[in-house]
């Protein structure tokens, strides 16, 4: 297994890709309903589902809560979200219309967008 700061570095950078192909760009002001069935919202409910998945390879089990909080932590820091704003992110798998309202705010705040 790849280390947990290896493994939030390449879902960093998937989530990334994501808003790049989203065409969600610097300064952009982003509504929620942008992200329903968006890349960037697929790519999270994926993200979230691998986390969930990781085992530790010696023994095969889940890894644990503390190591799963770690990457998305990591994983918070690559995307450049404010702490803040990290406080109130989470991966979500079942996103509703305020989870989604809020996800907008965190990628207008990491493009930048919102002051």
């Amino acid at each position: 297994m790849a280390t947990l700061q290896g493994l939030a570095h390449d879902y960093a950078k998937r989530i990334k890709d994501a808003i790049k192909s989203d065409g969600f760009i610097n300064k952009s002001k982003i509504d929620p309903k942008d992200f329903i069935n968006s890349k960037t919202q697929q790519e999270i409910k994926a993200v979230k589902r691998d986390i969930d998945g990781i085992t530790y390879q010696l023994t095969n089990k889940a890894i644990t809560e503390d190591d799963k909080r770690i990457i998305i932590d990591e994983i918070n820091r690559e995307l450049g979200l404010p702490r803040t704003v990290q406080k109130n992110f989470q991966l979500n798998e079942s996103a509703s219309n305020d989870d989604l309202s809020d996800l907008a705010d965190v990628i207008e705040n990491m493009l930048g967008g919102k002051k």
